[in-house]
């Protein structure tokens, strides 16, 4: 679903900048990439790096059962 707001450029010190309704925003502290494509300006949530995967490694391993339920057996009655 496409979400449309018209907004306006304004000054905020010597930075252009926009306004954008909350229901539009990002959660607080999120790392954002600004994009130019001709008359575009895209703003989007920056990329999950490889710098993170260690940190998802170790909160995998809190829950992890060391189990591959791919290979465990079921007892089949065919």
């Amino acid at each position: 679903m496409q979400q449309i707001f018209k907004t306006r450029q304004f000054m905020a010190g010597n930075s252009p900048a926009v306004r954008i309704p909350m229901s539009m925003a990002f959660p607080n502290k999120t790392e954002l990439v600004v994009i130019r494509e001709g008359s575009r300006i895209i703003v989007e949530a920056q990329a999950e790096s490889l710098e993170s995967l260690p940190g998802l490694f170790a909160k995998i391993g809190k829950n992890h059962n060391h189990k591959r339920p791919e290979f465990i057996e079921v007892e089949r009655t065919w």
